[in-house]
Parts: C-alpha cells; structure tokens; sequence
C-alpha cells in the first residue's frame, strides 16, 4: 500500500511539472474584453484553437500513459509470476501505447485539418 502512495505522488508532481511545461509552451488565443475568444471567427483561429486543445490532450494523454508504464512495470515486478498479475500488468502496458498512439494521432490532427481547409 505504502508503494501505491508513493508512485501515486511521484506521478502527481509529474503531472504538475507538466502541466506547467505545457501551459507556458501554448500561446494564449487572443480574447476581447469579456474574456471570450475572438479569434474564432476565421480558418487559421480555429486551426489555432485546435492546436491549443491537442496540445493539452497531447500532454495529458502522455501523462496519464506514463502513470500507466509505471503503475503496469510495478505490477510486473510484484506479480511474482501469478499469471492473473501478469495478464493485467500486460493490459496495463497495451493501455498505455493506446493512449501514446491517441496522442500522437492528436497531435497531428490541426496539421490535417489545415492540409483539408487549405489555410
């Protein structure tokens, strides 16, 4: 149990740093006075917004498929050959390259996109 906690905080300052990494790597889209986004109205606004949203499922996504990793290479160590440990260490770790291929896939879609409206 004690393990469980301690890779459970090890993946939650993880998660922060990144968090922290990626929100000062996306530029903000420009907003009027009320706060909403103006910048919407065009082709390249929305290629913008979505940009903005992939780049925060890009890092989520890796972030919750590293926790995945790690949680499924602590399962593998610990099994201690129990094949019912092993099976769902092994489904952990197909979980996990799911969730990486899904972020890559999100982060080439504004790229797509753009190819497709012609911007």
């Amino acid at each position: 149990m004690k393990k469980v906690i301690a890779v459970s905080l090890v993946a939650l300052t993880l998660a922060v740093a990144m968090g922290g990494v990626a929100s000062a790597a996306i530029a903000p889209l420009p907003t009027g006075e009320s706060g909403i986004p103006t910048g919407i109205t065009t082709a390249e606004g929305f290629i913008q917004a979505m940009r903005v949203l992939t780049d925060w499922l890009f890092v989520i996504l890796t972030v919750v498929a590293v926790i995945f990793i790690v949680l499924a290479g602590l399962q593998f160590i610990t099994g201690g050959g129990d094949p019912a440990a092993l099976s769902a260490a092994r489904t952990k770790l197909i979980w996990a390259a799911v969730g990486i291929l899904v972020a890559l896939l999100a982060r080439g879609l504004p790229a797509a996109i753009q190819n497709l409206v012609g911007v």
